[in-house]
């Protein structure tokens, strides 16, 4: 019980903290449903659903399959992009999400599934589905043990086909799961990009470039990185580290950490220094490391 409190005030905290730092708003349905806003879209006012009862949404197991039977008319505007459902739990619970959404210009409609257990020890499920004539198909699931708070779509390339974006609860400081799912024609299946942990990111489609802050706490360090999408993957490009040497509040020695990719084809990085933090050169160097590199 002391851990699940402790759980919800932690998550209460992150969620404040998130939400004003991002200025995220939400817009009500005209049912018991909430309608997210989208990344550089604009906002959906009103969306007809399925009217399922508020009692219905509250039990452990919810029929999707007749979920999305009961919505195989519905029509998103590519300038809408993504029409998002949790259902109006109590602010302390997690909820099942429905997303709808188009990734291209195109008749092409997707639901992506987040429907959670209540169990913590089983994985949570990502699932894709595609509506094709009157019926949703199934076309690609995942297990992802990171709960979801949210999807939003983003063109992390500039290609003009738009990726998933899987955005979890936020932390204390504000740091959030972000995973990445691309859909595959060749395949007809949509795949893991991987992701990274933050909350402070930057996307630049045209360099299909993401730059993350990773803010710790005083114990833990702060981690700007550079990644590229290339492939349908998240590839670390660069990245600097800043923390304390000996995290017990009677140091204050700190160090500073330097890593690149030197072969954008794998996902990994290679440490290139390891040293004191100290001087202009090394602070003007990690202040600056977006802009320089």
């Amino acid at each position: 019980m002391k851990n699940i409190i402790l759980k919800s005030i932690i998550t209460v905290f992150g969620i404040v903290f998130f939400y004003a730092c991002s200025l995220k708003k939400n817009i009500s349905a005209n049912i018991d449903y909430q309608v997210a806003d989208t990344v550089g879209v604009s906002y959906v006012d009103s969306v007809s659903f399925e009217d399922f009862k508020k009692e219905e949404l509250k039990v452990k197991q919810i029929n999707f399959d007749s979920f999305l039977k009961a919505n195989v008319d519905i029509e998103i505007e590519f300038q809408d992009s993504v029409i998002q459902v949790t259902p109006d739990f109590d602010f302390f619970e997690y909820g099942p999400i429905v997303s709808f959404a188009k990734l291209e210009d195109n008749n092409r409609i997707f639901a992506i599934v987040c429907p959670y257990d209540y169990v913590e020890e089983v994985q949570t499920n990502v699932l894709f589905y595609e509506l094709k004539g009157k019926q949703w198909v199934l076309i690609s699931k995942f297990d992802n043990t990171e709960e979801v708070n949210y999807f939003k779509v983003i063109d992390l390339n500039n290609d003009g086909v738009r990726e998933i974006h899987s955005i979890g609860y936020p932390n204390v400081n504000g740091n959030f799961n972000n995973y990445f799912y691309s859909y595959s024609k060749a395949e007809n299946e949509f795949i893991n990009g991987g992701g990274f942990y933050s909350g402070v990111f930057e996307f630049k489609p045209k360099q299909s470039r993401i730059e993350a802050y990773y803010m710790g706490s005083w114990y833990m360090p702060n981690i700007k990185t550079i990644y590229h999408w290339k492939n349908n993957k998240l590839i670390p490009y660069k990245e600097i580290e800043v923390g304390l040497k000996i995290a017990d509040m009677k140091h204050s020695v700190m160090y500073i950490k330097y890593s690149e990719n030197l072969n954008l084809d794998e996902d990994s990085l290679q440490l290139i220094y390891k040293k004191s933090y100290r001087g202009k050169k090394f602070k003007k160097f990690y202040e600056n490391f977006f802009e320089n590199n």
